[in-house]
């Protein structure tokens, strides 16, 4: 679902421009990598097409997105949904994925910043349910599964039956391995397996025949995420992201990329209580300033 998000938005003119623009999406210019560059990308099941003021609900995907030109280096931070943190003016709720449904996606950039103590810099904001279509039109995804999912929820109209080991997976497939939750692990479990499809889902973008689909892969991306980037802004990320897939790896000046999960354990509620200081050796390992 990064993946997704980010490969393909070099492409992708913004059809709406949010009601209220929020800062430096007006501003000229473009992204200019001789700093670090941290863009927050928040997953939910509601969104309104080119409008980050328009939708609301809990962020069921939270992951900040780190570019270091210094170490050549992009980490992958995700953030467990049901991380404990202090929300101002919302003292009785203290989950990190309700940041969103109650003050929207600025609410949720600011709880970011104060756990991670880093800036975002920008927002990506995709809607789930649409990201099926789009995981469709990409295609099959060879994906490791690490252990025999099932699950079911006739209530919900959810039905989950995959084999352990290396699979074949298509859309609606995918985002049920991303979103299934092992009784041991819970949301940890499914942030691995999300940092699993990233990989893969890598591999399977630098195919050359990926080209060949691009047009229909286009239309779909449009209805799947709204950001405060630029068209510039996006034209030069995603032509950056473009040259850090597998295809380019044999060229010195390649990236390499990192996946890191907020260290922490699960407290009596369920919650994901984080360990301060093996997060602050985290973060300051992948800044290295």
């Amino acid at each position: 679902m990064l993946l997704t998000a980010s490969y393909f938005i070099y492409l992708k003119e913004p059809e709406l421009q949010p009601e209220q623009p929020i800062e430096q999406i007006d501003q000229p210019g473009a992204i200019k990598l001789e700093e670090q560059l941290n863009i927050m990308i928040l997953g939910a099941d509601s969104l309104i097409p080119g409008k980050l003021e328009g939708w609301s609900g809990r962020s069921d995907v939270i992951v900040v997105v780190n570019f270091n030109p210094f170490t050549k280096q992009v980490s992958i931070i995700s953030i467990p949904r049901d991380t404990h943190v202090v929300l101002k003016k919302y003292k009785d709720i203290h989950r990190i994925n309700s940041a969103n449904q109650l003050g929207g996606y600025k609410l949720s950039k600011r709880a970011v910043q104060k756990l991670l103590k880093l800036k975002i810099d920008h927002v990506i904001v995709f809607s789930m349910k649409s990201t099926i279509e789009l995981l469709e039109t990409i295609g099959p995804v060879k994906v490791f599964v690490p252990v025999d999912m099932q699950y079911h929820d006739s209530k919900a109209n959810l039905h989950i039956e995959i084999k352990a080991g290396l699979q074949e997976l298509k859309g609606a497939q995918i985002m049920n391995f991303l979103r299934y939750r092992n009784i041991d692990k819970g949301d940890i479990g499914r942030i691995e397996r999300q940092h699993i499809f990233f990989r893969a889902a890598l591999k399977r973008l630098s195919e050359p025949a990926m080209i060949f689909k691009m047009p229909s892969i286009l239309l779909k991306a449009g209805q799947t995420f709204t950001t405060d980037l630029s068209f510039r802004e996006l034209f030069e990320l995603g032509t950056l992201l473009r040259s850090l897939l597998p295809s380019s790896n044999n060229r010195e000046d390649a990236w390499d990329f990192k996946s890191y999960i907020v260290p922490g354990s699960f407290g009596s509620d369920g919650s994901w209580l984080p360990k301060y200081p093996e997060l602050r050796t985290m973060v300051k390992e992948i800044k290295q300033e």
